[in-house]
């Protein structure tokens, strides 16, 4: 849910995007996967951490009084697998939207609708056959992840595939 969240206005902003923007945001999108799923983990761990990036810069603002608890929860495994696998759900987003007709909109908004009217009624119903696709790429890619949770979770928070892995120890 929450890579769809995340990746749905992201997928949008990408589908409009011409030129250099589409280019600089497909780079930041693809990118990170030249990297190894260990690293990109790690790197969230020093920003989540109790002593990290993230807590540091709140200290400092004097938004908080003491630091938060970011990491070896739940919190930090959502964040990090929401990382992980938002490019699947962004470009699999990204082609149903690319497909959908610009010519229907405008004829949605010349027969007088609102801007949340097209939106709701035209444009998220025909992405949603991106949205079933991406959202279940991403279900079964973050049924099998270990490294994201095996790092970042808590003991109280086991995933299936940490718990497989304890099962046949």
């Amino acid at each position: 849910i929450c890579t769809l969240i995340v990746g749905y206005p992201l997928s949008f902003a990408l589908s409009r995007a011409k030129g250099l923007a589409l280019s600089l945001i497909l780079i930041c999108i693809v990118i990170p996967y030249f990297t190894s799923v260990v690293v990109r983990t790690y790197a969230w761990m020093v920003l989540l951490g109790r002593n990290g990036v993230i807590n540091q810069f709140l200290l400092w603002t004097g938004l908080i009084d003491q630091p938060l608890s970011l990491m070896y929860n739940r919190l930090g495994v959502v964040i990090g697998m929401t990382y992980v696998l938002l490019p699947y759900m962004v470009l699999t987003l990204f082609g149903a939207m690319k497909a959908v007709d610009m010519r229907l909109l405008l004829a949605a908004e010349g027969m007088g609708a609102k801007p949340l009217a097209v939106f709701t009624k035209v444009f998220f119903p025909l992405t949603l056959h991106g949205v079933m696709a991406g959202s279940l790429i991403v279900f079964i890619l973050a049924i099998g992840f270990f490294i994201t949770p095996a790092l970042m979770g808590g003991t109280g928070d086991i995933m299936m595939a940490r718990l497989i892995e304890r099962e046949i120890e």
